[in-house]
């Protein structure tokens, strides 16, 4: 995407206006995600050349981008995501096994040298200890939302209403389409030097 002439102007003026921020944020977190997905996809690969610490590399980066440029903002909301349950795993060996047929999420077995025999197993979600996901939510109008992780301990830190979500699903984007990263930094320079004005 070509930088819009009003954006280049208003860099030059030390003014973020919250379309350009919006515009900015955009391109790093999908950059982020594209390189989040090589990540995951040379993770199954066999890798020679240390591809996939480049690629978490390059995801980092682009998400210490947004995390500066999000830093200017107030978040709207905590989201709570369930990722899941706690597991507990059940031995063939054990009394419980049979009583749990059926209810496991994941079964497999292993070879016990010992016993001389093959030991089953099974996994049992605790639906008592539920896991969750938490996101500072930030909402600046236009058709983009933006989330950043935060551990469950500081959510107290913020003060802020906590929503329970679906399943957060976000895709990477043809960079094409995106604001350049050159002027990205700009943005960024801008924000560190703290002389700007931002325009809502």
């Amino acid at each position: 995407m070509r930088t819009p002439k009003e954006y280049t102007n208003n860099i030059k003026n030390h003014i973020i206006t919250k379309q350009m921020l919006l515009d900015c944020l955009y391109s790093s977190n999908k950059r982020a995600k594209n390189w989040r997905d090589k990540e995951r996809e040379y993770r199954h690969s066999y890798d020679y050349y240390g591809n996939e610490e480049k690629a978490r590399e390059q995801k980092n980066a682009y998400y210490g981008q947004k995390d500066i440029m999000l830093s200017i903002l107030r978040p709207v909301c905590i989201h709570k995501e369930l990722l899941g349950y706690e597991r507990r795993r059940i031995y063939d060996y054990e009394d419980e096994y049979e009583k749990y047929f059926g209810q496991y999420v994941w079964e497999n077995c292993y070879y016990d040298r010992e016993e001389q025999r093959t030991v089953y197993f099974g996994d049992i979600e605790l639906k008592d200890h539920p896991r969750y996901n938490y996101y500072l939510f930030y909402d600046i109008g236009g058709n983009h939302t933006f989330h950043t992780p935060i551990d469950s301990d500081e959510i107290e830190l913020y003060g802020l209403e906590v929503v329970e979500i679906d399943h957060l699903e976000t895709h990477g984007y043809d960079v094409s389409d995106l604001i350049s990263n050159q002027f990205v930094k700009k943005v960024i320079n801008l924000i560190q030097t703290e002389n700007y004005e931002y325009v809502a």
